[in-house]
């Protein structure tokens, strides 16, 4: 019985260890308002997104913007971010020239690391009867989203850890 108790207990413990990172802070955190389903070159953006401290309180950063490399390392763009009347909040008016495919981030003021923001890929230019891509739902929080990946991993490490109690009590006992 008390080895049981204490499975459980180291049980409870690792599921408790492996969700902690999930929830510890992250410095700062930049969330778009929306982001265009498509890029297409030449085409102008307006892109607002707010800067979070630990993924919560807004953040007044001194200097914020979006900078954009080709992955051929031929081209660069730096995107300045302007602060608005809410706190932390900042556009972007973003144009790519020629079609590409860019890795991008954005700068989070001089005290927090960049945030990488992955790679878009550049379309070519919209005809004149064409429309602009509608612009997508909000990205997803990063810790919210990394949740049920530590819950997972957490229930998978407790079952090991009962599985591999319960072999050891049944060598013993053979």
């Amino acid at each position: 019985m008390q080895r049981r108790l204490v499975t459980a207990l180291i049980a409870a413990l690792a599921l408790l260890a492996m969700s902690v990172p999930a929830l510890a802070k992250e410095g700062a955190v930049t969330k778009f308002d929306s982001l265009p389903t498509d890029w297409h070159a030449g085409q102008a953006y307006s892109l607002g997104y707010t800067i979070r401290m630990d993924g919560v309180e807004p953040y007044k950063a001194d200097r914020t913007e979006i900078i954009a490399s080709s992955l051929d390392g031929k081209s660069n763009f730096v995107f300045p971010g302007v602060g608005d009347s809410t706190p932390g909040h900042y556009t972007a008016q973003v144009m790519f020239p020629s079609v590409a495919t860019y890795n991008w981030k954005v700068t989070q003021g001089s005290f927090f690391a960049p945030m990488s923001l992955g790679t878009i890929s550049v379309l070519p230019a919209l005809s004149s009867t064409g429309s602009a891509g509608a612009p997508a739902a909000p990205l997803g929080d990063p810790i919210r989203d990394a949740l049920p990946f530590a819950a997972a991993g957490a229930v998978i490490f407790a079952t090991l850890v009962l599985a591999l109690s319960q072999r050891r009590r049944l060598i013993r006992i053979a």
